[in-house]
């Protein structure tokens, strides 16, 4: 297996201009994420349970549309639920056993929706809109009396043991792709993650319930100026007037600035908070669950943070939308993890920021990506030691490949 390595000039933290980009955890495209992930990792290990193998499945379409509600100081109410819809396909039945994957889901979907929300009733304030499917897609070459020898024709729909043989791809890849990893974050990207973080921490929320956990936190530096807007959606029930919330704005603003200011010593910060905001026409980022998804914002799998957690723009990236995808052999999700772990243990061990690329080519095997190259910043001298070392990380994670995919059912790891 062929590995490039090569010099890269990549180094964001020296580049004069950075903007980095966090979709919180209540935000409609990161929610769609979550569930898809959560769905995938919930359907995954009642099968590896129950049959002692992942069967094939996909939900990385999963959509939202929003709904409506009328909020007002001190409470609100839902006026239409909010429409999550179930696009994808799944393994339902072995052996005439119905595989009650779509109970499995809506489970999954209550279950995270009211971890966020706590004051949804999600029988009432929750639509789920099946689409889901079991065609097995393009492929299958039929004869004209109606037979195939194509295994592919009982790839969602198990007709006899033999089938499930076939439910690992046979170690091969589903898909031409190509993911991008690098390590390690920038000053940039870290403070926006650190400002989510901590406003949407358990910690913060016991002190400050009115904070929602829709907040979007945007983020550019140029030189040693950092520059933050954020949408932090405050929860109706719990800010009483006008007054109230304009002097926690002001709060929200001191804290972030405090909190920066001794944890990244030496850089300068600005903060901007809910900059739509027109007190005097009562528009206002008041929502009773403390999310937009509530009042007409849509949202949908691969719209938000890459897999490190936020949206870097001043790098390579990938356009994958790795959450729901299978995690045994869809490579959009696996060597997106791989890809992350390779790009850790590199800077871990070497010390050298880099850039990792895995390019899969449909069909061929998961140990053997048809491409990967690895781009190391600073000019770095690369001597056979170094590329000795480099390849043997690769080697020993692709090899490793079915604990990753443990690890991803088992949400060891996040991709959101």
């Amino acid at each position: 297996m062929d590995i490039c390595i090569f010099n890269s000039n990549t180094n964001v933290n020296e580049q004069d201009y950075e903007v980095v980009e966090r979709k919180g955890i209540g935000h409609p495209d990161t929610i769609c994420d979550s569930l898809a992930e959560k769905i995938s990792a919930n359907y995954s290990l009642y099968t590896y349970q129950k049959y002692g193998h992942i069967f094939r499945h996909m939900i990385d379409k999963l959509s939202i549309l929003g709904g409506k509600t009328k909020v007002y100081f001190g409470g609100g109410e839902f006026i239409k639920p909010i429409r999550i819809l179930l696009n994808g396909r799944f393994t339902e039945n072995f052996c005439n056993e119905k595989i009650p994957y779509v109970d499995i889901a809506t489970e999954t979907i209550y279950e995270h929706m009211k971890f966020l929300f706590p004051m949804i009733d999600c029988k009432k304030n929750i639509e789920i809109i099946d689409n889901t499917h079991s065609s097995q897609g393009p492929g299958v070459v039929y004869k004209k009396d109606g037979t195939t020898n194509n295994e592919r024709s009982s790839f969602f729909n198990i007709k006899n043991e033999t089938f499930i043989q076939y439910h690992n791809n046979m170690n091969r890849t589903n898909d031409t792709s190509t993911t991008v990893s690098f390590y390690p974050y920038t000053v940039l990207e870290n403070v926006v993650l650190y400002v989510e973080n901590q406003l949407n921490s358990k910690e913060f929320k016991r002190k400050y319930s009115f904070v929602g956990n829709d907040i979007k936190v945007m983020g550019t530096r140029i030189g040693k100026n950092i520059d933050i807007t954020t949408c932090i959606a405050f929860i109706s029930l719990y800010t009483p007037d006008k007054d109230f919330y304009r002097n926690n704005i002001k709060f929200l603003k001191s804290f972030l600035i405090d909190i920066l200011s001794q944890k990244y010593l030496g850089y300068t910060f600005n903060i901007s908070i809910n900059t739509r905001d027109n007190l005097e026409n009562d528009d206002l980022y008041l929502t009773l669950t403390g999310s937009a998804v509530e009042s007409g914002d849509e949202g949908a799998v691969g719209r938000g943070n890459r897999s490190c957690g936020f949206i870097p723009f001043c790098r390579n990236i990938s356009l994958e939308a790795p959450c729901g995808k299978n995690p045994v052999y869809h490579t959009g999700k696996l060597f997106t993890v791989i890809g992350n772990i390779i790009s850790n243990r590199i800077y871990n061990q070497i010390g050298i920021e880099n850039t990792v690329y895995l390019t899969s080519q449909m069909g061929g095997k998961i140990e053997e990506p048809w491409k990967i190259a690895i781009g190391l910043t600073n000019n770095s001298f690369i001597s056979s030691g170094l590329k000795s070392t480099i390849e043997n990380i690769v080697n020993e994670e692709l090899k490793k490949h079915n604990k990753t995919t443990q690890d991803i059912i088992l949400e060891k790891i996040k991709l959101y």
